[in-house]
């Protein structure tokens, strides 16, 4: 028997303004369903179609995040490959302001990485941004993973910047990843 309270979660989200979220495998196939599904209720809320497409851009690169590096993985029965495990949302950080939200867990060296290429992409200007997204581009080099860390680069191109993350130490010497992308309704960059 599960012991939790659904009012308290119901608040939670409530509270934090979240409109939606979804905990579990991120597979292609859940991904295709949360991506119809957040589509539908941004138009149903008239956002401006150049908006929810950043959005959902946001979410899409997000997802892939967690897809690829997440450590908590199981297997895909659509698949049958391995798949992360993880957290990802959309809630209102303003009025004129949508918060993407991401969390899963990640090893230590995974961290390190992850860590170091969002503060080189915080740290950079627009043009500088534009600059290297190109460079990295042109370069071709793909990780161990499959990408050619353009997603970050992606999701800070379409955000408000600058991204927001932070890891959490957990027990087992992996740690909890959590990053906020902010998305302006009125922003005509990107």
């Amino acid at each position: 028997m599960f012991s939790f309270d659904v009012h308290s979660i119901y608040r939670l989200m409530r509270d934090n303004h979240i409109q939606f979220s979804y905990k579990g495998p991120i597979t292609r196939d859940v991904l295709a369903s949360l991506g119809d599904a957040i589509k539908e209720k941004l138009h149903r809320d008239d956002c401006d179609a150049k908006v929810v497409r950043r959005v959902f851009s946001i979410l899409v690169e997000s997802a892939h995040n967690i897809f690829k590096y997440s450590s908590e993985q199981v297997l895909s029965e659509e698949t049958q490959k391995s798949t992360g495990i993880g957290l990802i949302g959309i809630g209102k950080h303003a009025a004129d302001t949508f918060v993407v939200f991401s969390g899963n867990i990640v090893s230590s060296e995974e961290a390190d990485d992850i860590k170091q290429r969002l503060e080189l992409i915080n740290s950079l200007s627009r043009e500088e941004l534009k600059q290297s997204y190109k460079t990295q581009l042109k370069s071709g080099t793909v990780s161990a993973n499959g990408g050619a860390g353009l997603g970050l680069y992606e999701v800070a191109r379409k955000s408000e910047r600058p991204i927001d993350f932070s890891f959490t130490d957990l027990d087992n010497g992996n740690k909890f990843f959590e990053m906020k992308v902010y998305v302006k309704v009125e922003d005509q960059n990107g």
